[in-house]
């Protein structure tokens, strides 16, 4: 199972895949997905036709795709699920959403982050995904380098939530709502 957030322009589509079931911010499809070349030309079959797509990667999550003549520039973040519906007591870890090797990180320790900051580049499977962060706060500790392979639910950064900072009067970004 994958939990894939899309930006299409102004569009937002939570997508996940389990076999060959594909949901669509919460609508249900049947698929096959074959890959042809290697080199992003796919086929997804569905019960009532076949759909031609070329996928290719960008920079930092990003893709041009192009479905039946169509072309797209999206944004995808994997494991939104995971990081949408995070428990109090995890606030303050950046998990690995699945196997992969980290080839950005975009923060250093003592830096504070914003809710959604993409944190670190993951690419998995020729596809490289923002990892953002699930809360707002101090980064404390990076668990990573660049070029780590690491597995699903490995600790990658810690991080101090703002619900754990001092309130400092001065500084908007620590004001309490």
């Amino acid at each position: 199972m994958a939990d894939y957030r899309v930006y299409v322009g102004n569009r937002l589509f939570d997508i996940r895949i389990e076999e060959d079931l594909l949901l669509v911010n919460g609508d249900q499809f049947n698929f096959d997905l074959e890959s042809i070349n290697g080199n992003g030309l796919h086929i997804l079959r569905d019960p009532n036709r076949n759909i031609e797509a070329y996928l290719q990667p960008n920079q930092n999550g990003s893709y041009d795709i192009q479905i039946d003549g169509i072309h797209l520039s999206t944004e995808v973040v994997l494991g939104f699920n995971n990081s949408t519906k995070i428990s109090d007591k995890n606030k303050g870890s950046i998990t690995s959403p699945m196997p992969g090797v980290i080839i950005d990180i975009l923060v250093k320790e003592g830096d504070f982050i914003q809710e959604g900051d993409t944190i670190l580049i993951q690419e998995a499977m020729k596809m490289q995904m923002k990892i953002r962060s699930a809360s707002s706060g101090n980064i404390t500790k990076l668990h990573t380098v660049i070029g780590d392979q690491v597995n699903k639910g490995v600790l990658l950064v810690s991080l101090d939530p703002v619900e754990n900072l001092p309130v400092n009067p001065d500084n908007p970004q620590l004001k309490r709502k």
